[in-house]
């Protein structure tokens, strides 16, 4: 069973180390083109969101340094304040997707390696939401992980972490149905269950569908 506070809880005690080995490997880490893909069409003032920031970098850091206006937003109280240290130019918001108020709306959204913590039972809603935190044309990139296999855990830096996910056919199809098109997805890495990325706009049309699947499918 997750319990997605429990895996908040293990990022606050392995913040710091966490950080430090994301740190060692950032010169030229891999999101790097998918992130410069998601931002080219953007306007030069663009407010993007980073859904599950942790320390804030590589991505935060990456994005603020284009000049674009960059939100926070974490479960983890240990790693936001990494964060701000981190990227002072970045404004973070401590909350779980899948009830946290970031504002916006925005022109992206970022969710990066931190969808696949919550279980897959609540995806649908959780895309629902970032559409709805986008603008009409808004764009999103999120990883995801998981082969529609069982959720699993794994041990990283001491502590145990729950992963979930559908298989990646089932999870563009979800995507697609909260008002999204899916303009690129790839696999990310194959050795890692599945882990694929995808690059999709939110429709401008389906602002009430959106709206609906929210309400439906609200926790």
């Amino acid at each position: 069973m997750a319990d997605v506070d429990e895996t908040i809880r293990a990022y606050d005690r392995i913040a710091q180390a966490w950080r430090n080995a994301r740190v060692a490997g950032s010169a030229d880490f891999r999101e790097r083109a998918l992130l410069d893909r998601l931002v080219l069409p953007l306007p030069p003032d663009a407010q993007i969101l980073d859904v599950g920031c942790g320390c804030g970098e590589p991505i935060t850091a990456y994005l603020a340094e284009r000049g674009v206006e960059v939100v926070g937003l974490d479960g983890s109280a240990r790693m936001l304040d990494l964060a701000r240290r981190a990227v002072p130019k970045a404004t973070f918001v401590l909350g779980e997707m899948r009830t946290a108020d970031p504002g916006g709306p925005f022109d992206a959204v970022v969710a990066w390696d931190s969808v696949f913590h919550i279980p897959r039972a609540d995806h649908r809603n959780v895309f629902a939401r970032f559409g709805s935190w986008l603008r009409p044309g808004g764009r999103l990139l999120v990883s995801l992980g998981g082969s529609g296999e069982a959720a699993f855990t794994s041990q990283m830096h001491g502590e145990t972490f729950f992963y979930d996910g559908h298989e990646p056919s089932e999870a563009l199809r979800i995507i697609e149905s909260t008002g999204f098109r899916i303009e690129h997805w790839e696999v990310d890495d194959p050795s890692s269950h599945g882990h694929i990325a995808v690059l999709a706009v939110r429709e401008r049309h389906l602002i009430s569908t959106l709206k609906c699947n929210i309400e439906h499918h609200r926790p």
